[in-house]
């Protein structure tokens, strides 16, 4: 059997692929915030040579989804020189790297696709989206800052440990459980990065937004608040670099459009765009722990097609009283989908009863229906990328 995992003496070969590959200038950050990631990650590679081929690194995260902590490897990195391209080796790796997944237990995997089609081909489907709202600053409302609690500016390396906190309090929707290194890798690599925190009157965090220059336009990349005092005094702390910046824009990972809290929703362009796509690596794990929202369901018989032959089958479910049972079955299906159609409705990024009236899905439209109205239906969240 053919090994892929490169160690760490392999770095040096999967830098030099990485600065050709994505076009990056060779320089000491780029380098250290690399080497962050490959140490922290399973790194695969295929030699053409003396030469590395291709590559890719998959990074062991967890996620909170709804409360549930699934593990998670997010898949980055991917690459492949133009010598080598068109011989199948990042998809060689990115088999070998799932493969190994199910067998290290890992429930799920992430990752950002060039081309969301030729992901699907590897069970991964389009399930987190950003509304990226541009506003002129001269336009941006003007919130009164609350008469409490003060606001302070730091990089992002400067930030207290309570930041950490307060970015897990609000992080429920499948985003990463952030470790201690990721924050560090994200305040090194996002050096030229402003935090804006917002302490109340006990001198307690209880929000905060990261935000950057970007030519005529503040770049909000995170924004994190507890309450209407948090919110109003951080929307406040941006009407006040209107003499600095043309436009404020900000990229949220919430899915919602929310041009209707402003006064004038016109002076807004909001658009949605499609991030990230997610993978059930591990079908039984993930609907064992699975938040569903309905405490009964009668049985239903699902067959799902996967090319990971563990997903590959016909899958017995039924709740009694919050008890799940999933095994796999011989039975007649009521349910026929692929797994990213399954994904895609098991993270609330679309109903199963939608997916059906568009063909995606096959069966009984009773059972259909049931086991639609069991799925989550908020949709996703995920502000980190890899």
């Amino acid at each position: 059997m053919t090994d892929y995992r490169l160690g760490k003496e392999d770095f040096e070969k999967f830098y030099e692929l990485y600065l050709y590959s994505f076009n990056r200038p060779d320089n000491e950050q780029k380098k250290n915030a690399l080497s962050t990631r490959f140490d922290n990650s399973l790194a695969y590679g295929i030699m053409n040579g003396n030469k590395l081929g291709s590559g890719l690194l998959s990074i062991p995260f967890k996620v909170d989804f709804h409360g549930v902590t699934y593990h998670m490897n997010g898949i980055g990195d991917v690459m492949s020189a133009p010598e080598f391209a068109g011989r199948g080796g990042a998809g060689t790796l990115l088999n070998q790297a799932l493969t190994d997944m199910y067998n290290n237990n890992v429930t799920l995997s992430y990752l950002a696709p060039f081309s969301f089609r030729y992901y699907r081909r590897f069970g991964y489907e389009q399930v987190f989206n950003h509304v990226i709202t541009d506003i002129p600053s001269s336009k941006w409302p003007r919130i009164k800052a609350p008469k409490t609690g003060h606001i302070e500016r730091v990089r992002l390396n400067e930030m207290p440990k309570s930041v950490r906190k307060l970015y897990e309090d609000h992080n429920s929707l499948g985003g990463v459980v952030r470790e201690d290194w990721w924050w560090d890798h994200m305040a090194y690599k996002h050096s030229d990065w402003f935090a804006a925190l917002y302490f109340d009157d006990t001198d307690e965090l209880s929000g905060y937004l990261l935000y950057s220059n970007d030519g005529d336009n503040l770049r909000i990349q995170e924004w994190v608040t507890n309450d209407p005092n948090s919110y109003s005094a951080l929307a406040n702390f941006i009407v006040k670099h209107q003499s600095m910046f043309s436009n404020f824009v900000y990229e949220s990972s919430d899915a919602e459009v929310k041009a209707d809290l402003l006064e004038e929703p016109y002076v807004a362009t909001v658009t949605t765009v499609p991030y990230m796509s997610a993978r059930i690596v591990n079908l039984k794990s993930f609907i064992k722990k699975y938040p569903f929202i309905k405490h009964n369901l009668d049985p239903v018989v699902i067959n799902v097609s996967d090319t990971l032959d563990w997903n590959n089958q016909k899958w017995l479910l039924s709740i009694n009283n919050g008890n799940i049972k999933f095994e796999k079955t011989n039975e007649p299906s009521n349910i026929q989908l692929d797994i990213t159609t399954l994904t895609k409705a098991m993270f609330g990024i679309r109903s199963l009863d939608s997916l059906a009236h568009y063909g995606y899905v096959k069966g009984d439209a009773t059972s259909i229906d049931a086991l639609s109205n069991a799925f989550v239906t908020e949709k996703p969240q995920l502000r980190d990328y890899f």
